[in-house]
């Protein structure tokens, strides 16, 4: 396990940045039909998914600004007295993309409301960096095989898979990305701004080499280049990934994905029949309120069941090798001694049933059955406490196991991994121009394997008191034995501890932002 202490002190100021962890930005002009700035103008921004209501003024120039709002649906409304009010519906706040509004007002009668709806420009004009969003709408329309929501961050320019785990290694178990070209260990991955990257710094994906609860995330952005101070823990990609929440409306699902081998065809290296193939993804989510407009919950499991039969190729010392009859280099054989001591270990070569390969080897396949047992469980609530305090917790558990071939039937292997996420997150609205956002943050990776040695006769480990057998390498065959890392299990713990000022001053605004990772 290994531990770090990371403080830090920011500062952001004129035009300061708009990406926040889990929120986002309203702001704009209130002006007159002569565009004439407006000063003294309120303005309100009502959460239609869960009634939460923000409100504040414009300034000398007519300006305002929301900011640190969750992202969802809003209603934006402006009064000024002896102008008409104006609401503005259905406008989208989408994590880390501030929306810029023109509120023109016109002289009338408070009666006299005046209502427009339709989405709000999507030109981004605050800010400079490059990023991408995967929103709730691409999460739930998009095929996606496997239902591995990171898989859809492969679709932003720039953005390329790189799978960590060559030559089985038994860590890195999560499909790593290369952001602009850059290391695939230099991301950082956030959900709900807690950190999720391992001890090797990349994703803390499953021992199934997956990450599941699409059905638990509302959106993501990939924050390519050119991003706000407040991100840069790692210089590559950060991947801000923000969960779902109760509504005021009862709302759930439930799913299967069935997959079988029964369209499938026989492999030219399988036997007779083909081996089996059976995938099972099944959950389910239910949100709500416990009380309207103030208290809200948000479940969600997804289990992963999976049988995959495989058949494995390898190679084995031929008949006559195993009798000590070698082939000579300038051709004809040569008789080599087999020793009683080595004997044991030689017999245990499984018994070759491919064809023959020369230099003394002969090929070698037999049946393998690979399984996936994953579940995964997350758990949101949110609290609004007024207009001024809202607050949410969230916690998050996977778990998963796969049991993997070696190249020699005796020596299989499991991989077992344990991820647990969880947050508190308060945000505290001070006055209408300055805020706080205050956040805890839990992270847990564990990862680990199992490895066996299932010898038909007791073989003497290579070294006295050690519990595996160790490793064979002859010329031409894969190394014999079980896997040389053994039995093992690592652990990394994160506590986090985030603080975040927001101060509006005209067009400016002033960020300072306390961050500790131990």
């Amino acid at each position: 396990m290994r531990k770090a202490l990371c403080v830090g002190l920011l500062l952001f100021c004129a035009g300061a940045a708009y990406a926040q962890s889990t929120t986002s930005t309203i702001e704009g002009l209130v002006r007159a039909e002569s565009d004439v700035a407006l000063p003294g103008a309120e303005v309100t921004a009502r959460h239609v998914e869960s009634g939460l209501v923000r409100t504040t003024s414009s300034d000398a120039t007519g300006h305002f600004n929301l900011a640190a709002l969750p992202v969802g649906t809003y209603e934006v409304r402006a009064t000024l007295p002896r102008f008409r009010p104006l609401v503005r519906r259905a406008v989208t706040l989408a994590v880390g993309e501030p929306v810029v509004l023109t509120l023109s007002l016109t002289l009338g009668g408070a009666e006299d409301e005046v209502t427009v709806t339709g989405e709000a420009p999507g030109v981004r004009i605050r800010s400079g960096e490059l990023s991408y969003l995967v929103s709730a709408e691409t999460i739930r329309d998009l095929p996606l095989n496997g239902r591995n929501y990171t898989d859809l961050a492969f679709l932003q320019p720039g953005v390329v898979a790189f799978p960590h785990r060559e030559g089985g290694s038994v860590v890195a178990h999560g499909l790593a990305a290369s952001v602009n070209g850059q290391d695939p260990r230099s991301n950082v991955y956030l959900l709900d701004g807690t950190l999720m990257n391992d001890f090797t710094n990349s994703p803390a994906g499953s021992a199934a080499g997956t990450t599941l609860g699409t059905e638990t995330v509302r959106e993501f952005r990939v924050e390519a280049n050119a991003y706000g101070a407040e991100f840069g823990r790692s210089p590559g990609g950060q991947i801000n990934v923000i969960t779902k929440s109760g509504t005021n409306d009862l709302h759930g699902s439930a799913y299967e994905f069935h997959r079988n081998d029964a369209l499938d065809a026989r492999n030219y290296f399988d036997a007779a029949e083909k081996p089996d193939f059976r995938r099972n993804q099944f959950g389910a989510t239910l949100g709500g309120p416990l009380r309207r407009d103030r208290t809200f919950f948000f479940l969600g499991y997804e289990g992963l069941r999976e049988t995959l039969g495989r058949t494995i190729q390898t190679v084995v010392p031929d008949d006559a090798a195993r009798s000590g009859v070698l082939p000579a280099a300038g051709g004809g054989t040569v008789v080599v001694p087999v020793s009683p001591n080595v004997r044991p270990y030689l017999d245990e070569f499984p018994l070759p049933n491919g064809e023959a390969l020369g230099g003394g080897l002969a090929a070698y396949r037999f049946p393998f059955t690979q399984t996936i047992d994953q579940d995964y469980f997350q758990a949101r609530l949110d609290q609004n406490l007024g207009g001024h305090d809202q607050v949410f917790l969230r916690y998050t558990y996977d778990r998963a196991e796969q049991y993997l071939p070696t190249d020699f039937p005796q020596f299989p292997r499991t991989f077992v991994s344990r991820n647990q996420f969880a947050t508190a997150e308060y945000r505290r609205v001070f006055s209408t121009r300055t805020l706080g956002t205050f956040r805890l943050g839990y992270s847990r990776t564990r990862i680990g394997q199992r490895v066996e040695a299932d010898t038909s006769q007791p073989l003497s480990p290579f070294v006295p008191g050690r519990e595996s057998l160790g490793a064979i390498d002859i010329g031409g065959i894969p190394r014999f034995g079980p896997q040389v890392s053994g039995n093992l299990s690592l652990r990394q713990d994160v506590f986090g501890f985030k603080a975040d000022f927001i101060h509006t001053r005209g067009r400016h605004e002033i960020q300072a932002r306390l961050l500790v990772d131990r």
